[in-house]
């Protein structure tokens, strides 16, 4: 390896690469997609870049999981998002985009500890919102990882996407166990089912 690309590899964000180590020591069978993948394209905007796609392999309604970071600014420092694709036939009229997103309460605003979850909707959230409500795992995995946004997608991403924003002020590094693994697919499965019956 040359000299250039030695340092470039060395100050490159490597979240994706320590991300698909992490999910081989839970288990999960799981291959890094070659960069400029169509995936990366999801939640993208110019403001942000992928860090590439993470794909799975093993049985899991999840397909592919998009990383995304907003590099530091003088005023803000960088933000790190990881979306979990969710491939399904969704309804191309984008009156039919459902959003469920979690906010964490805490006891005492900033520092405080998270004491419950509330769940916000758009018009065609709502059942979601329900179930996620009433499922104490669900709600476990938002206040031990961190603020949860689900979403339908149409055209060209038809699915769903999970996506999650890691707690903490390292926020790149994650603490996602197999017991989180297994609530993410079960939000993909109760997704899968409000499609079924929406559509």
């Amino acid at each position: 390896m040359s000299i250039l690309k030695e340092l470039k590899n060395n100050i490159r964000d490597k979240s994706r690469d320590n991300f698909y180590q992490h999910l081989m020591t839970l288990g999960i069978d799981v291959s890094l997609a070659e960069r400029g993948a169509k995936e990366e394209k999801l939640f993208n905007p110019w403001h942000r870049r992928s860090l590439g796609v993470i794909n799975i392999n093993s049985d899991s309604l999840i397909s592919y999981i998009n990383i995304i970071k907003r590099d530091r600014s003088k005023d803000t420092p960088p933000r790190w998002w990881y979306y979990f694709g969710i491939p399904s036939i969704t309804s191309k009229n984008q009156n039919d985009y459902i959003e469920v997103k979690s906010t964490r309460i805490k006891s005492f605003p900033v520092f405080g500890k998270v004491k419950s979850i509330r769940w916000n909707f758009n018009a065609n959230g709502k059942i979601l919102a329900g179930n996620f409500t009433k499922d104490s795992e669900i709600n476990s995995l938002s206040m031990d990882l961190g603020n949860i946004k689900v979403q339908s997608l149409h055209e060209n991403f038809s699915g769903y996407s999970i996506e999650l924003e890691f707690k903490g002020i390292r926020k790149k590094s994650t603490t996602l166990n197999i017991n989180h693994w297994n609530t993410l697919n079960k939000i993909s499965k109760i997704l899968i089912k409000n499609n079924k019956i929406d559509l």
